[in-house]
């Protein structure tokens, strides 16, 4: 009797996955362990101190400094909210503004100053061949302030060339009013032993003085 080898059959092989449904594999399972990554970063930010201190300070600094609005409302009535600074504190001051000016020029601040004039008795003498020269002297002395006692014709022996008012010592200052009063008056000078009158001032008028002023 011969012996006969039977052959146990082999295990059938799995089936070969194609291309696209291993891709399709890769695809789902990296879809899952982001799923898994989010649900864990989900979980830290909820139980996570710091953005819970974070949501707490902003509800904090809203309810202090409340946003400001302006438009109308629902209702149709405007509503403005607004934020107004703190008063100033008690006691202090506004420090105060310095306005500058332009300078006031000093010739337009003082008054321009007036001459003073010295008046005296005076009398008038004539040495001029012209008559009526002495009394067209008076009118112009005594228009100017002057005083006039007398007036008469010029007898000496002392010549006098051009109108001249000769002043007692101590009338220097109306003698130069003469001169500055009446422009026909060329010069002053001192009483000589010439002029025996008591008169302060002695005015000596030639052909040279004008009957009217100039």
């Amino acid at each position: 009797m011969t012996d006969t080898t039977v052959a146990s059959p082999s295990p059938p092989r799995p089936p070969r996955l194609r291309r696209g449904d291993r891709l399709h594999a890769i695809a789902a399972g990296s879809i899952a362990v982001l799923a898994v990554l989010g649900c864990i970063l989900v979980v830290n930010l909820v139980n996570d101190p710091t953005a819970e201190k974070s949501r707490v300070a902003a509800t904090a600094a809203t309810a202090t400094h409340p946003p400001v609005m302006s438009g109308p409302s629902a209702a149709g009535t405007a509503m403005t909210r607004a934020v107004t600074s703190p008063p100033a504190a008690a006691g202090t001051r506004p420090s105060p503004k310095v306005i500058s000016q332009p300078p006031v020029a000093a010739a337009a601040a003082a008054p321009a100053s007036t001459p003073q004039h010295v008046f005296a008795p005076i009398v008038i003498l004539n040495n001029s061949r012209e008559k009526g020269l002495a009394e067209a002297a008076r009118a112009r002395l005594e228009a100017a302030g002057f005083t006039v006692t007398r007036t008469g014709n010029y007898q000496s022996t002392y010549n006098v060339e051009i109108p001249t008012v000769f002043y007692d010592e101590g009338h220097l200052d109306a003698a130069q009013t003469v001169l500055d009063l009446i422009p026909d008056v060329k010069q002053a000078k001192p009483k000589n032993k010439n002029f025996i009158a008591d008169d302060p001032l002695i005015l000596v008028i030639t052909k040279d003085f004008s009957p009217t002023a100039p």
